[in-house]
């Protein structure tokens, strides 16, 4: 039992400098100084850095879960997601990390499996959030278009509710501006 503890001191650690800075940042020395302990544990643990980040693509997963369940119990997507979204956002930054790192195949494997979780969880909420309780596949298009844009818009300096909420705000005003135009549309009488 002792030695989960200790292997996962330096999971958890080498996960908060992963969201950080990514794969390059993970400095096996580094992290041994920020626990205050021998890198020799290091290599007791894990043997390989190949091995480490295995290790760390399933405590993501795991993170992700966590996230999900917390999703779930939310009743609408502000601000019961944005808020769940900032209580995990080292979970966010990593999969953020990861999709700039996707051309390493463990990464991208995580990163899909992680999107799927957390896409599965938010497309209720989302597809009511935007109007479209009645479409989950444009609701899903449009959340994937919006997710993605996420990920390159956020860092760790503007992950705050004040962000997610004007994020959430603008999509969907975007949507219910396409709605007003639509129906302004359908009123033009058609010359033939």
């Amino acid at each position: 039992m002792l030695k989960l503890r200790a292997s996962e001191k330096w999971i958890e650690s080498g996960y908060t400098l992963f969201a950080h800075e990514g794969p390059n940042g993970i400095q096996i020395e580094r992290i041994a100084r920020s626990l205050m302990l021998n890198k020799s544990g290091f290599y007791h643990y894990f043997g390989t850095i190949e091995i480490f980040f295995e290790r760390l693509m399933t405590h993501h997963s795991d993170s992700a879960d966590v996230l999900t369940k917390n999703i779930q119990e939310s009743q609408h997507l502000d601000p019961g997601v944005l808020n769940a979204l900032i209580k995990h956002k080292v979970v966010i930054m990593a999969q953020v990390q990861l999709l700039r790192a996707k051309s390493n195949p463990l990464f991208h494997s995580a990163s899909e499996i992680v999107n799927q979780k957390i896409d599965k969880a938010i497309l209720p909420l989302w597809a009511r959030h935007i109007g479209l309780i009645n479409n989950y596949d444009l609701a899903f298009r449009y959340c994937e278009i919006v997710r993605d844009m996420f990920y390159t818009r956020i860092s760790f300096e503007n992950f705050n509710y004040s962000f997610l909420h004007e994020l959430a705000t603008e999509t969907k005003a975007i949507v219910e501006e396409i709605f007003k135009e639509r129906d302004r549309l359908k009123k033009i009488p058609v010359n033939r």
